[in-house]
């Protein structure tokens, strides 16, 4: 089905679980509104890309744990009160970026109807959820155990992350509170702002100077 053709104010389709009845034929095989039994079949693909993609993300996967952040701890001793702000600020609110995505995206994933792209965002989830746990184990590294609580909070305590992570996460839960066509695709407009504009400034040196 054309994108142009469906009614922003339908519902989104959600992909059943089992289904028989589908059509994981190349030629009918679309990104939505598809007809798949969700069988990954990775030798049969209309989007090749996709594959090539999940192979990339799997190469880049990494333990936080395995990484030597001695130096890091140090160095935050050192930080006058403006670069530790600064960085305190940042680490939480990469910290809530990467927690909602792990939520949000699954609702994304759950319409997809091309198997190759499903396993994509699969793969996304797994990492959101890796990033996460990265940034807590900086958190529960670097930061004095008596100010951790304090960064966990710094993105709903501070009003310009806070009115950052309330922007973009609203934009999602309209989506989860009615899951039309344009609630949906504005939702993955969305998650390309939060993966795009908010992530990468989050991780810009310039934004502590």
């Amino acid at each position: 089905m054309s994108l142009h053709l469906v009614n922003s104010c339908h519902s989104m389709p959600i992909s059943p679980i089992f289904n028989p009845a589908g059509d994981d034929a190349i030629e009918n095989r679309s990104i939505w509104f598809g007809n798949t039994t969700n069988l990954m079949q990775l030798n049969d693909v209309r989007y090749t890309w996709a594959v090539g993609l999940y192979q990339q993300m799997r190469e880049n996967f990494w333990i936080p744990q395995r990484l030597d952040i001695t130096q890091d701890v140090t160095e935050y001793g050192h930080l006058t009160d403006e670069e530790r702000y600064a960085y305190d600020g940042i680490l939480s609110y990469l910290t809530f970026l990467d927690s909602v995505q792990t939520c949000n995206i699954p609702h994304l994933k759950g319409s997809v109807t091309a198997p190759e792209i499903s396993l994509c965002m699969a793969e996304q989830i797994s990492q959101e959820a890796m990033h996460n746990q990265s940034y807590q184990y900086l958190i529960e590294t670097i930061i004095p155990s008596d100010r951790r609580g304090e960064v966990y909070d710094f993105w709903r305590t501070d009003k310009v992350l806070k009115d950052r992570c309330q922007f973009i996460a609203s934009l999602y839960q309209q989506y989860i509170d009615k899951q039309t066509t344009e609630s949906y695709f504005i939702a993955l407009l969305a998650d390309y702002l939060l993966e795009s504009l908010y992530f990468y400034n989050g991780l810009n040196n310039e934004v502590a100077h």
